[in-house]
């Protein structure tokens, strides 16, 4: 029996009113004069196209897609203003997670940020919430990603999403790795893997994700042997399941971690391959990284022209993205194999860019990077004073880092620098602090290992 529909604003969910979708998809293949035949095509029936642009229908991403393509325009243009429909709001959720697969954390954190704007259902509010904060800690951003992932906190908490609880705790340990609090970042990992335990959870891919992520600690505290046996664990937990993105990022953090035990060839293999995912991921800034962490294993291991090539790749294809955050670490890095090709004047000039870059980066391990070796130019320039001041500069902000491998690199060097001079009772004074702090040499400034968020 038909019904007479009440006045007043139709629901967009109403099988008898167009969508806002709909309506942009009939809008633009009436312009361009085309059939409903020939955007169907041979990949879905002209009888459904005509149910989508009624809105009694809606298409999947993959089928979103393709009309776009059809109709000679951005997917993006279709998502805008979906109109209140469950289905079209899933519809921008799913195109912004593959935006994120894709390394395009830009396009997803526009895509969620316009949704958010509109009133929600509380779960696909905070499911948008965590993608946003993952777009964030995508682009360097742990700071901004706080408060959005806190929120998010406070509202899984009072309901029973066990799994976005575990991902949001699992997000917010990132921050707090992002922003150099180790112990805090910890809790949260704890909390994720303690949570995922007692929901029952069956979600491997989650559970190597965030195994992977609280290895990284085990990493930056200075514990190569455990960070080795954690990583190779979250391996074990998913590697068939896991996406390319997080699978990387482990094996990155596993190649720093045989890099800091002396395992250079395995920490070579495993890096090569973590660069080779983050490139069919067309992840720049990651594969920066990765070449980065390459790079200092090879200057390390006295292999300076492979070193220098890899830092100059990093560089030239982050100054084409504009990113300043990893740059200077790149840059220093083409200093420092300047220095050990004895080419000084070179060396001064990079170092000296390197220094203007740091002033442009949030991230203290930039400065340590660029005064550490800033401060070997200068001692191997015969400029006492000025390489002290380096090395001072470089300690002190090493001293706000909770890392202590880092102070004992820059202490080492600066040893290495006073025994040269022939400040022996400093020199042995520092090389004492440089074994407390960390025995011996580790990682260098520049290297981290990535979360893979």
């Amino acid at each position: 029996m038909l019904t007479k529909r009440r006045p007043g604003r139709p629901s967009a969910d109403d099988p008898g009113t167009p969508s806002s979708l709909g309506q942009r998809i009939r809008q633009a293949r009436q312009a361009l004069g085309l059939s409903l035949a020939a955007v169907a095509g041979d990949d879905f029936s002209r009888a459904f196209l005509n149910q989508v642009e009624l809105g009694r229908a809606h298409p999947s991403t993959q089928t979103l897609r393709i009309i776009a393509r059809r109709l000679q325009q951005p997917i993006d243009y279709f998502l805008e203003e979906p109109g209140d429909s469950s289905a079209a709001l899933e519809l921008i959720l799913t195109e912004a997670e593959m935006s994120l697969y894709h390394s395009d954390s830009a396009r997803a954190e526009r895509l969620v940020s316009r949704m958010l704007h509109r009133p929600l259902p509380l779960e696909l509010r905070t499911r948008a919430q965590l993608i946003l904060a993952t777009a964030y800690l995508r682009q360097g951003k742990p700071e901004v990603a706080k408060p959005v992932i806190e929120e998010a906190i406070d509202v899984a908490e009072r309901s029973p999403w066990p799994h976005l609880l575990v991902d949001l705790y699992d997000r917010l340990g990132s921050v707090y790795y992002l922003l150099r609090h180790a112990h805090a970042a910890g809790q949260w990992f704890e909390r994720a893997i303690e949570h995922y335990q007692s929901a029952g959870l069956k979600d491997p891919g989650l559970k190597a994700r965030v195994l992977g992520h609280r290895a990284n600690l085990h990493y930056v505290a200075g514990q190569p042997i455990e960070a080795i046996a954690a990583y190779e664990s979250a391996i074990a937990a998913a590697e068939e399941v896991l996406d390319m993105s997080a699978l990387a990022g482990i094996y990155e953090g596993l190649a720093l971690s045989l890099r800091q035990t002396g395992q250079y060839h395995r920490a070579l293999a495993y890096a090569q391959k973590g660069l080779r995912l983050f490139e069919t991921l067309r992840d720049v800034r990651m594969t920066a990284q990765l070449r980065l962490n390459m790079g200092d294993m090879l200057l390390q291991q006295g292999r300076v022209a492979e070193a220098d090539r890899l830092f100059s790749e990093g560089a030239e294809h982050l100054r084409r993205i504009g990113d300043h955050e990893l740059l200077p670490h790149l840059v220093v890095g083409m200093a420092e194999s300047a220095l050990e090709f004895k080419d000084l004047e070179r060396a001064h000039d990079l170092v000296q860019q390197a220094i203007d870059l740091a002033t442009r980066s949030s991230d203290p391990l930039a400065a340590v990077a660029v005064h550490r070796v800033a401060g070997r130019i200068a001692h191997a320039r015969g400029q006492r004073e000025i390489s002290h001041r380096h090395f001072d500069r470089a300690l002190e902000v090493a001293a706000s880092v909770d890392n202590p491998d880092l102070r004992a690199r820059v202490t080492y060097d600066f040893a290495r620098a006073l025994e040269a001079e022939g400040d022996s009772a400093q020199a042995a004074l520092r090389f004492r602090q440089a074994y407390e702090a960390g025995r011996g040499p580790a990682p260098a400034a520049g290297v981290s290992s990535p979360l893979g968020a």
